[in-house]
């Protein structure tokens, strides 16, 4: 059973250690912002119709070529001369979205999902003239992804099938770099890419999330060092530090991070940061070449990290491929930064490749958040003012930031705290450092208590929050509500409750000084709990929708749930060397796979209003026992539409009701739409619901920003799916209206004390 206590929607809620490189206002357009820092496009091709990865291609000489998969082959291009690049062969392949490709000596050796493709074995001794040597096949036919260990001639083939059979990851010896032979494997997981460091293999189990920590020492007897999944294990790929003391992972799947984990005790492995670029993205890859980490993010291009301090990544740099919104698996699949010269590459999944050098023109600086006591503060937010640069201070108290040279400003905020504001001066390659020590702030509590305005009766189940803080409060029996912890400063707190027109009311608490604020509510103009039928009409012209259609019913709950490996496929496993363990493969990951997403609510179990079993409206109810997708929104869109509201009478009209939306294929044009009409006829957007939100939510706006208010008012909620295998569920429930007004009250508070800065180099 899934219960969710109703709240505004707020941007984020995140753990102390998550930072978000990006400006949170980006979460609700598809509009682009800057679209490149500190990279310079040399050079762009699209000579083919689709493309997959890409890597790069060093020759003895030293000329430089691009790898680059395509939907039907390979494409080679020099890169030498970065701005004049120039495709000089094309190897034909089976049709395949997914081609993969590594460099062993002056060889090339391409992988597919097609069947029966094998391993493509590229001869790059001419590298203006390639030379398919052969391919591959033998125990196998399908790979996913490749990785070569060149110090010890070893080619890691991950996702590896013989037609619909599963073989596990296969060791492949390139002594003879033409004639490969398998010298091991392992099946106990599904390894969907690794990463070899010595003797010591990370491989990345995405079916399964999990990170597994493999010695490798022996090919033939492969056996594991430990292995550990985590939140929203989605384990796409990984890569080390250059040290080899830190491990970035990628999670695949929508709303996917990079996590870093801290590996000095391989054994111990905490987890110390969580870094998005947008929260409705998804990443893809991570690649690292000595002080930076080069991110593949999808919609949201290329990223490029400062890790001079490997512990804490700094993004310093960006460009952005892709026009469309944010989200989904689009944009950039890959990036190649292992070119000597400086050049990398990146491969965009609809417009080609992609030729590129740094212009690192930034300092670093890094900032200590620390209270009086000298104990680190976690989750301060750490902001350039006036600029889009943002992070937030790990468990540590540490955040750094690339910062264009010059002078910035910094502003420091935890909440309890006093912020800080800290002028910085940035020096281009620098390195600087900032103390930032945050005073508590002193805590007061806000009591009261709400009632009714026709008798004064009390109000039991009254919301109040003070909005932008962690502070909210339920008023219990007596109407009585308490909220405890608050810091002095000036907030807006709300009042709301179902059937009642909220209160907003702006209040001024004074540092250590608690103070009473009582509220008196009145009843809305129009009030409808959902339980009983009073007019609605729940489809519309144009609808299409070929499931999940509108209804009003008592919701039975859907969830995601968690990742677990999947059983075996039809047709058991082939047969394997002795040594290598017993198999438990999952099946094959068709990945690009639109629809993952993090376990959790879909459709609610409960509607919002107080007490059990009421009804409410929702995209076609759950089948008890049966997976989201078996009665979620499909094929297009379903209306639901009020009955016409006469507002006529109404000097200040307002509506306010809860609203729940799932989506787990962001980037598609799946959204929730609420519009207002006068009479019925034209409508005005309001709200443009892109993210997803699986809880109730308060919404509310005022008529006359839309419209003149009439007597044959309407608002209508289009919940769609228009994605190929995205899920889409809405529901609708205690929709108000009623007069609006103002209620203020306004207290002065005394300005705190300035912080304690200390700058060093």
């Amino acid at each position: 059973m899934f219960s969710f206590r109703a709240s505004r929607v707020r941007l984020l809620a995140l753990a102390p250690h998550f930072l978000v490189f990006a400006c949170l206002a980006l979460l609700h357009t598809p509009a682009r912002a800057q679209s490149s820092r500190n990279v310079t496009l040399l050079a762009h091709l699209n000579q083919h119709a689709g493309y997959s990865a890409c890597w790069s291609y060093v020759h003895p000489d030293g000329r430089e070529y691009a790898i680059l998969g395509a939907t039907d082959g390979t494409a080679i291009v020099n890169v030498t001369d970065p701005a004049a690049s120039y495709e000089v062969a094309f190897i034909p392949g089976l049709a395949s979205q997914w081609r993969e490709m590594k460099q062993y000596l002056t060889y090339v050796y391409v992988s597919t999902e097609a069947a029966g493709g094998g391993i493509q074995i590229i001869d790059m001794a001419d590298p203006e003239h390639p030379a398919l040597l052969g391919i591959y096949a033998t125990g196998i036919n399908h790979e996913h992804t490749l990785e070569v260990d060149p110090a010890r001639g070893l080619l890691y083939c991950n996702g590896t099938r013989l037609e619909s059979t599963q073989t596990g990851m296969r060791v492949l010896s390139l002594a003879d770099p033409v004639n490969p032979v398998d010298v091991g494997g392992y099946t106990q997981d599904y390894v969907h890419d690794c990463f070899p460091r010595w003797d010591t293999l990370f491989a990345s189990c995405i079916m399964s999330g999990t990170m597994r920590v493999l010695d490798v020492s022996n090919p033939g007897a492969i056996t594991e060092i430990t292995s550990w999944t985590y939140p929203g294990a989605h384990t796409h790929g990984a890569e080390t530090s250059r040290d080899g003391n830190y491990l970035y992972v990628c999670d695949e799947l929508n709303y996917g991070t990079m996590k870093v984990f801290d590996i000095h005790d391989l054994m111990a492995h905490p987890e110390i940061m969580e870094i998005t670029v947008n929260p409705l993205a998804i990443v893809h890859n991570v690649h690292v070449k000595a002080d930076t980490a080069f991110v593949a993010y999808y919609t949201e291009g290329i990223r490029l990290f400062d890790i001079a301090d490997p512990s804490c990544p700094a993004q310093f740099g960006w460009y952005d491929t892709y026009a469309g919104y944010s989200g989904g698996f689009h944009g950039v699949w890959e990036l190649a930064p292992r070119f000597p010269s400086g050049t990398f590459i990146a491969s965009d999944i609809s417009s080609g490749l992609y030729v590129f050098r740094t212009n690192p023109d930034y300092g670093i600086v890094k900032v200590k958040v620390v209270d009086r006591s000298m104990t680190p503060v976690a989750g301060a937010d750490v902001t350039a003012i006036g600029e889009s640069d943002s992070t937030r201070t790990q468990n540590s108290g540490i955040a750094r930031m690339a910062l264009s040279p010059g002078s910035h400003t910094l502003r420091v905020k935890r909440f309890a705290y006093r912020s800080a504001d800290v002028a910085v001066s940035i020096t281009k390659s620098a390195h600087d450092s900032v103390l930032v020590t945050l005073q508590h702030e002193p805590l007061a509590t806000v009591t009261g208590v709400v009632r009714r305005e026709t008798d004064s009766a009390s109000l039991e189940g009254a919301d109040l929050e003070l909005d932008g803080t962690p502070v909210e409060g339920e008023s219990t029996s007596g109407g009585a509500y308490t909220l405890i912890g608050v810091p002095g400063g000036t907030y807006t707190l709300s009042c709301d409750r179902v059937g009642y027109a909220p209160v907003e009311r702006v209040v001024a608490v004074e540092p250590g000084v608690d103070r009473a604020e009582d509220f008196t509510l009145r009843g809305a103009a129009w009030y409808d709990s959902c339980d009983t039928d009073r007019g609605w009409s729940l489809s519309a012209p144009g609808d299409n929708a070929i499931t999940g259609l509108w209804e009003r019913a008592d919701p039975v709950g859907t969830a995601e749930g968690s990742a677990v490996p999947a059983g075996r496929l039809g047709g058991g496993l082939a047969p394997r060397p002795s040594g290598e363990g017993s198999p438990h493969p999952a099946p094959q990951h068709e990945d690009p796979r639109e629809g993952t997403l993090q376990a959790g609510p879909v459709q609610p179990e409960d509607d919002h209003t107080p007490g059990a079993g009421g009804f409410c409206f929702v995209t076609a109810n759950g089948i008890p026992g049966k997976p989201p997708g078996d009665s979620d929104v499909d094929g297009g869109r379903t209306t639901l539409t009020t009955p016409a509201l006469d507002m006529s009478g109404m000097t200040n009209p307002y509506v306010h009701f809860a609203r729940w939306y799932f989506m787990n294929s962001p980037g598609e044009p799946d959204s929730f739409l609420i519009d207002i009409s006068p009479d019925g006829l034209s409508w005005v957007n309001v709200r443009s619901i892109l993210a997803s939100a699986p809880a109730w939510r308060h919404e509310t706006f005022r008529v006359r920003d839309y419209i003149t208010p009439g007597d044959r008012v309407r608002i209508r909620f289009t919940a769609q799916d228009q994605g190929p295998e995205g899920i889409v569920e809405a529901a609708v429930d205690d929709f108000e209206l009623y007069e609006g007004a103002s209620d203020t009250s306004v207290v002065t508070v005394p300005a705190p004390p300035a912080p304690v800065v200390a700058l060093s180099a």
